[in-house]
């Protein structure tokens, strides 16, 4: 009886290489966890997204007088760009909650992006200083 290749050579699985796997990934740091990267909501123009973003620990607060207004005035100027529009917003003492509308996920992703990083240099400027605001990713859910 004559071997072929494929039947006398067999690859056991006893190892197996990438994929998803329990335990797998960046482990969260410090006290509070971080956003997962789960799959998010779909998003479509119709639907309203709440998102909350959160600072980073020991920045100044935001509700200031002085930062509150400079706050207002950058949401206002990224409020409506990249088929993304914010509708509400809500500053508290390290971190934002928003109502937004968007024509996708990746006008969201884009739109918030935006705004984040415009947020992020005026209290850079605000506040004499440089490097990281924001903390995290956004959360973002659909009702």
């Amino acid at each position: 009886m004559e071997h072929t290749q494929s039947q006398s050579v067999r690859q056991l699985d006893l190892f197996r290489r990438g994929g998803k796997r329990s335990g797998a990934g960046r482990k969260p740091k410090g006290d509070r966890a971080l956003v997962p990267h789960d799959t998010r909501a779909r998003v479509t123009r119709h639907t309203p997204v709440l998102v909350t973003t959160r600072l980073l620990a020991l920045l100044p607060n935001l509700r200031r007088e002085r930062t509150l207004a400079l706050l207002r005035e950058t949401l206002a100027a990224g409020a409506d760009r990249f088929g993304f529009r914010l509708i509400e917003s809500s500053i508290q003492s390290n971190h934002l909650h928003f109502v937004a509308e968007a024509q996708d996920e990746i006008a969201l992703a884009r739109g918030m992006k935006g705004l984040l990083v415009r947020v992020a240099k005026a209290l850079n400027r605000s506040w004499e200083r440089t490097g990281r605001v924001v903390g995290d990713r956004y959360n973002a859910r659909v009702p």
